[in-house]
Formats: structure tokens, C-alpha cells, sequence
């Protein structure tokens, strides 16, 4: 005969199922994070090395190319100290996947 699950054993399966569903939410985005990271701070770094070497070869730019190059510094050092806060501030989000996964 087929054993009849009680309400108890109902209940705690489901509970698993969430928090396993949880720890794999959590996964992927940390795994998006760290991309999305190296991403950034690559292109960041790329852009400064180029202006670095174009700079030390003496090679000079012209006036409207100079202005989008320092939009584009900006821009990358505002999203790079995105990153810095996120890795060294904030990881609130999992923590408070975490919390509820123990309700």
C-alpha cells in the first residue's frame, strides 16, 4: 500500500523546495554579479590604459573626440564606484533572501 504523507511531512517538503529555489536565485545572481563586475572594471581600466599610452605617445586628440573620451571616463568611474560600493556596502539583497528562506 502506498504510504500516505502526513500534513508535517507535507509542509517541511514544500519548505525545502523554497529554500532550495532560494539558494538557486541566490547563485545565479551572484554569478551575474561577479560579471558584471568584471565587466566593468575591465572596460574601465581598458579606457584608462588607452588614454595613458595615446598620452605618453604624444598623440593628440581632436577637440570633439577629447570631449565624448571624458564622457566616457566619467561615466565608467561613476559605474566603477557602483561596484566598489556593492562589493564593500551592500549585500543586503541576500541577506534578506536568506531571512526569509528560515520562515
Amino acid at each position: 500500500m502506498a504510504e500516505i504523507k502526513t500534513t508535517g511531512d507535507t509542509v517541511q517538503d514544500q519548505k525545502h523546495q523554497i529554500n532550495t529555489e532560494l539558494i538557486g536565485i541566490i547563485k545565479y545572481r551572484q554569478a551575474k554579479k561577479w560579471l558584471i563586475s568584471i565587466v566593468v572594471v575591465a572596460l574601465f581600466a581598458t579606457i584608462l590604459a588607452l588614454m595613458i599610452y595615446f598620452m605618453s605617445q604624444g598623440v593628440d586628440v581632436v577637440g570633439g573626440w577629447k570631449e565624448i573620451l571624458l564622457l566616457m571616463l566619467g561615466g565608467f568611474v561613476g559605474s566603477f564606484a557602483k561596484v566598489i560600493d556593492f562589493w564593500f556596502n551592500n549585500a543586503e539583497d541576500d541577506v534578506k533572501l536568506l531571512e526569509h528562506a528560515d520562515d
